[in-house]
């Protein structure tokens, strides 16, 4: 880490989760930023859902969330977080305006595995390559052909 980014101030991160979601997408970039933090970093997240209102994980977990979209903080960093209902359904679109709602306001915009359907419906690809589970390539690549 050099010097000047550790003296630049923090780095804020919204995670963006919803009902469905895996909590590995969740807790394996969370404790990525945590890591970081440790040698010097200053990540600072905030778990954040389309409504405010907590989120029940895939697994059945209770997410609690921060804040809701439009009121989230200042951010750097938007990660929108996967789930495997993702490639099968369409994208509610709460959540697709969610997104892009916090894409605007990010510098930087990232998925976690089957996130990137997520901004895909949030019309966050259109001109980008992307990628996603190995196994739902094919149908991203359908749903978001440019």
């Amino acid at each position: 880490m050099t010097e000047e980014a550790m003296t630049a101030g923090p780095h804020r991160v919204v995670v963006l989760v919803f009902d469905g979601m895996k909590l590995l997408d969740l807790s394996g970039p969370a404790e990525v930023f945590s890591e970081a933090n440790r040698f010097g970093a200053d990540y600072r997240l905030s778990i954040v859902s389309a409504d405010g209102s907590p989120v029940r994980s895939s697994i059945g977990m209770l997410v609690p969330a921060d804040t809701d979209a439009r009121a989230a903080a200042a951010h750097d960093t938007l990660v929108v977080v996967g789930g495997d209902a993702l490639p099968g359904s369409p994208v509610d679109p709460v959540l697709g305006a969610a997104a892009k709602e916090l894409a605007e306001r990010a510098g930087r915009v990232a998925s976690v595995c089957t996130g990137a359907f997520v901004l895909g419906a949030a019309g966050l690809l259109e001109g980008r390559r992307a990628t996603t589970h190995w196994q739902h390539t094919a149908t991203l690549a359908r749903r978001c052909p440019s």
